[in-house]
């Protein structure tokens, strides 16, 4: 639960950083926000998102089943 929790939180605070971007027009928040770097942080909030996903579900056909 806590990595679907975490990357759910990571995808918002990058999701809120384009949101500011366009509130702000900031040219440095601009090329901050298009940079590789928080291309590969999206990536891994996916991925966190996914491995909790997998736990979730995985506890609950421990339950269903056991």
């Amino acid at each position: 639960m806590a990595y679907l929790v975490s990357g759910a939180t990571l995808l918002g605070f990058i999701l809120g950083m384009f949101w500011l971007k366009d509130e702000l027009r900031s040219p440095r928040l601009a090329r901050m926000c298009y940079s590789e770097f928080t291309a590969r942080l999206a990536v891994v909030a996916a991925g966190l998102m996914m491995v909790g996903a997998v736990a979730i579900a995985g506890e609950l056909w421990r339950l269903a089943v056991g």
